[in-house]
Order: structure tokens, then sequence, then C-alpha cells
């Protein structure tokens, strides 16, 4: 790597680290920088992305444990079910093509959009059925180790159905799932090679550094503007974010069938 690369990995990995904090989707920053910074295909820029990804949900807990917002045993024990999923997720993402990719992303963005602009005042506790959390803790590691980008989103939905419906413990506590979740992906990602016939190594280690320092950086300072700003601010961030990228899915998807 140039440093060149190295600058605008980094200065991708802040901006992720930040948007991913408050909101999600900034996963696609990571496989600009890797693609078109460092060179890489992707095949391997997708599997890199899951370090800054650990950097992006260890800053955000430290964040808003500084801050006075402690998510609780209860996070940590969902957390874990994210494990196997993030596992059946990368043997997905080793054999996923474009069009099921972003196919995928739109359908999470609409639901994400559904539910915060229809969302209806209700209590502070959830009461969705016990097995929920676990089941979509699962989804939320399958969706880490697939795709990665939207993670954010996933877990946001997951959470305020069966956690909490202020977006402030929402936001602390996918930290906890984000951190489970990516460190399962990474660490699958790393030994498919060993496991799987044939398999190439698919982590850039060296850009993927990069990456997580800059995520570490803006997740942490992120936290303390989320803290400082409100559900209010985080619930219209995560809105004006969805809808971006719910557009830049679809222009990609056209572009994919008229090709």
């Amino acid at each position: 790597m140039d440093a060149a690369a190295i600058l605008i990995t980094a200065v991708a990995g802040v901006a992720m680290g930040a948007i991913n904090n408050v909101a999600g989707g900034a996963g696609i920053l990571a496989l600009w920088a890797f693609e078109y910074a460092c060179d890489l295909p992707l095949a391997v820029a997708n599997p890199s992305s899951r370090l800054g990804a650990i950097g992006v949900g260890l800053f955000a807990w430290l964040g808003f444990v500084r801050a006075g917002i402690r998510p609780g045993k209860e996070v940590w024990r969902l957390a874990m079910f994210a494990i196997p999923g993030a596992f059946a997720g990368n043997l997905l993402a080793l054999k996923a093509n474009d069009l099921a990719f972003r196919s995928y992303l739109v359908v999470v963005l609409v639901l994400l959009l559904g539910q915060q602009l229809l969302r209806r005042p209700r209590d502070r506790r959830p009461d969705a059925p016990r097995w929920l959390g676990p089941i979509g803790c699962v989804l939320i590691g399958v969706h880490m180790g697939f795709a990665q980008i939207g993670t954010g989103f996933v877990a946001a939905l997951v959470l305020v159905a069966t956690y909490h419906d202020d977006l402030l413990h929402v936001n602390a506590a996918k930290g906890v799932v984000v951190i489970t979740s990516s460190v399962a992906s990474l660490l699958g990602f790393a030994l498919a090679p060993h496991v799987l016939v044939n398999q190439s190594p698919v982590i850039a280690w060296g850009p993927a550094a990069c990456l997580a320092v800059g995520t570490a950086t803006g997740s942490y300072l992120a936290s303390q503007w989320t803290v400082d700003k409100g559900s209010v601010a985080v619930r219209r961030a995560v809105v004006a974010i969805a809808a971006l990228a719910l557009l830049d899915q679809v222009r990609g998807i056209v572009m994919l069938l008229v090709a």
C-alpha cells in the first residue's frame, strides 16, 4: 500500500465508524476504499472489511460505557446467538453474486425505513416473544457474515423490537452485537482457506488494519455525539442514511440488469 491508499482507507474508516455507530450502511465506504484505492477484488474486499467492523462495535461500546450507558448481561447473552449465524453468512458470501447481494440489501433498507417511519409510541420495554431476540441475533450474524454493509440497520430492527424502544440504548446494545458477530465473521473468513477445499485467502490484513484504525476513531467520537444529541437526532440520521443507501442499491440493481 502506498501513502495515498493508506490515507484514503483510514479516512473511509473514520466515516464508516461514525455513520455505522449512529445508524448503519456505511460499510460500502470500506469496499470502495479497498477496491479503488487498494486495488483489491470484491471477493477479498468484502471479507477484509470485518476487521473494521470490529473497530466500529468495540469503540462504540466503549464510548457509550464512558457516557454512562452500559448494556447489561442480557445483551451479551443475546449476542452469542450471532456467532453461528456469522459462520453461515461467511459461506453464503463466498458463493453470492452481485445481484443477490444488492437485492438483499434493498429488502433490509425497506424494512428499516418502514420501522422508523411507521413506528407507534409504546412502552420503553417491548413485549415481543422471548424467542424473537435469539432468532433475530442469529439473523444479525448471518447478515454480518454475508454482507457486513447494513449490519447496523439489521441490528436496529431486531433490538428495537426485542430489547429497547429508545435508540440510545439500542445503539449501545448494537455495539455489543456487532463486536460478537464481526469477530466470529473475521475468524470464519480467516479459517476458510484451511477448512474449505480450493479456497484461497480472502483477507488483506494491511488494508484491513488501516480501515480498523479509522473505524475505531470514528465510532468512538460518534458515540459521544449520539449521547449529546439524543434519540430524535439518531432517528433522523437513520432515516436519511437508509433512504440514500436504498436509492444507491436500486441504481446498482438497474445497472446490473441492463448490462
